[in-house]
């Protein structure tokens, strides 16, 4: 449907509302009863007529003073779900099945998954404590930690100096055993690890969330804070964020990743698994901002 400004349409979801700007790909529509949105031109939009004698309330006493023309900023991208898809898919054309993305998003997190499950699967780890191979164990940790950029540089070093000593290895190879394949409940052993963290000084959100993030292909879902905040404001989710990993915190990112899944399921998306809801929530965001592409 081709809209120009001051157009009157109707949305399924949203009513009636009046086009006050064409951004090209979306449109700014005012809305009578839901507000000024942004709308991807691809949205379903009917014409409609406008509603006898009504104004909006910024209409009402109007000045009719000229105004100087002042320059505003550059807009911000708004934080809107269906515009996270459209920066995705515009990069991604094929989305979560094309090369593109299997190369840049999903290719490395599997190898690393796949180091992890096979060195330090259940049995496999239960050898190694066994045997009190515990420098083993973080050796394996370190090489599963750089087959990736999940993690910043900085928190990979820190992390990397707290296994690196001796006093720390057999702490850190129990708790990343019971963290991966505890009996206990998941609250229990995600505290327990992130105390370790903490006392080695490399108590991160990252960190905390990297290796069953990776253990589970994402169904425990790994947390970029950042990036995570931003997803959560789009669909109008609270994280609970504190800077200091925490259980109330991770329940509800757990809470995010199933509801941006059933989102792009409903608009024909179909993720492979939970480290590529991971890497849509990255990409779009990055993607959205201009930074994706920059590196780490």
């Amino acid at each position: 449907m081709h809209c120009k400004a001051n157009d009157w349409i109707e949305h399924s979801a949203f009513g009636l509302g009046r086009v006050s700007e064409d951004r090209g790909d979306r449109l700014d529509i005012q809305f009578i009863n839901s507000g000024t949105k942004t709308i991807l031109k691809t949205a379903e939009l009917k014409p409609a007529q406008s509603p006898p004698d009504f104004k909006f309330p910024r209409e009402k006493g109007k000045s009719r003073i000229p105004q100087l023309k002042v320059e505003r900023p550059p807009r911000q991208p708004r934080l809107d779900f269906d515009y996270h898809v459209f920066c995705f898919l515009n990069h991604f054309a094929e989305g979560f099945d094309g090369q593109g993305f299997d190369i840049a998003e999903r290719k490395d997190k599997g190898l690393a998954a796949s180091v992890l499950k096979n060195e330090l699967g259940k049995d496999a780890f239960d050898g190694l404590l066994r045997d009190g191979h515990y420098a083993e164990v973080c050796a394996v940790a370190k090489t599963v930690l750089q087959g990736t950029n999940l993690v910043f540089r900085i928190e990979k070093a820190k992390f990397v100096d707290g296994i690196d000593n001796a006093a720390n290895q057999e702490r850190f190879a129990n708790a990343l055993y019971d963290l991966l394949y505890g009996s206990a409940e998941m609250e229990q052993r995600f505290t327990k690890f992130c105390v370790l963290l903490s006392e080695m000084r490399a108590s991160t959100w990252p960190m905390a969330t990297y290796y069953q993030f990776l253990a589970t292909d994402g169904r425990w879902m790994f947390m970029k804070p950042s990036i995570m905040k931003r997803m959560a404001e789009s669909l109008k989710i609270s994280l609970n964020y504190a800077a200091e990993p925490n259980w109330p915190t991770y329940t509800k990112l757990q809470e995010l990743a199933d509801r941006v899944e059933l989102e792009l399921q409903s608009r024909g998306l179909k993720p492979r698994s939970r480290i590529d809801v991971q890497g849509f929530i990255w990409t779009c965001i990055q993607i959205e901002g201009g930074n994706y592409d920059k590196g780490e």
